[in-house]
């Protein structure tokens, strides 16, 4: 007989120790679910206009990953700044020396409303991250994000789909064949 890793036996009620184990577990498997459903980037249309709007980095480049690296923005004036953050890839910006208080320009939509930078350059108006390296990280980041999100969610989905079968079903069938079996 082959022994399957992720059976349970037909009939097979869950105690409560293990209904409240996989509650737990369902609960962090679904937050992870949604952590990663709230990272994706929203990447609006491209912009048949761009502005260049003053910006320096207020922190230095931190590793995410051997891969991707976070770069830390500070846009606008001083009663209009905000902070953005950008997922780049290592590799890309190892060489481009974003060191803290770097004075940057930075290309954004003219309509403020949307905070999406679409290039960055630096004091003299030089290009260093273009908009095709900026799109093809926020694409690359969203693939991974839904990626993370469909295999959370069916995880949480499988886990629920066992605490209702075996949780309840099972135990509401025992249940009943009791009852009927104390009546005979």
């Amino acid at each position: 007989m082959r022994y399957k890793a992720l059976s349970i036996p037909d009939g097979y009620v869950l105690t409560i120790f293990e209904v409240v184990f996989l509650v737990t577990i369902l609960m962090f498997v679904f937050g992870g679910a949604l952590y990663h459903f709230y990272r994706v980037v929203e990447i609006p249309p491209t912009p048949r206009k761009v502005v260049l709007e003053s910006a320096f980095v207020y922190r230095g480049v931190s590793e995410v990953s051997r891969t991707t690296s976070n770069l830390y923005f500070r846009i606008g004036s001083d009663d209009k700044a905000y902070d953005y953050v950008m997922e780049a890839s290592s590799r890309d910006i190892k060489y481009l020396a974003f060191s803290k208080s770097k004075k940057l320009w930075v290309a954004l939509e003219s309509d403020r409303n949307k905070q999406f930078v679409w290039g960055v350059y630096d004091d003299e108006l030089v290009l260093l991250i273009s908009r095709k390296n900026i799109l093809q990280w926020a694409r690359y980041k969203n693939s991974v994000n839904y990626f993370m999100f469909f295999a959370w969610g069916f995880g949480s989905l499988y886990l629920l789909f066992v605490l209702i079968n075996n949780g309840v079903w099972n135990r509401f069938l025992a249940k009943r064949i009791a009852h009927e079996n104390r009546e005979n």
